[in-house]
């Protein structure tokens, strides 16, 4: 039998497990139904910067409410991360995709037509991590 721990993670520890991340999924109100979708992300000074097609839906989330979850997991030594974010999202301006300069993401499945970023300002942030123990 085994045992673990859920631990709540404060904002700053949030942040800070954004930066090393690079995958989340976005969930978000298509209008019929509910949407959940996988992106490529980057973060830099609470603002997170994806990059997706300009008709595609998740550009949609500009007028819409989402959440972003990022995670990861360790199956061996049965520990894990998540962190959830709702904020706004808007097309990115020419400062921030300076800002972001070489760290831009991109799609790893490409996108179809001409592309967007789209910058999320973070508005409320949380997360847990869990540890598993043997005993």
């Amino acid at each position: 039998m085994s045992t673990g721990t859920i631990q709540e993670l404060d904002q700053d520890e949030c942040r800070e497990l954004l930066k090393v991340g690079r995958f989340a999924r976005i969930a978000f109100d298509a209008g019929d139904r509910l949407e959940l979708l996988p992106v490529n992300y980057a973060y830099d000074d609470d603002t997170i910067l994806i990059s997706t097609s300009r008709t595609s839906g998740l550009a949609t989330i500009v007028d819409r409410r989402f959440v972003l979850e990022a995670d990861h997991h360790d199956d061996t030594y049965q520990t894990g991360w998540s962190v959830i974010v709702r904020g706004t999202a808007q097309e990115a301006t020419a400062e921030q995709l300076e800002s972001f300069g070489t760290r831009l993401p991109s799609s790893w499945a490409g996108a179809t037509g001409a592309s967007t970023h789209i910058a999320i300002t973070i508005e409320e942030i949380g997360g847990r991590r869990v540890r598993q123990f043997a005993s």
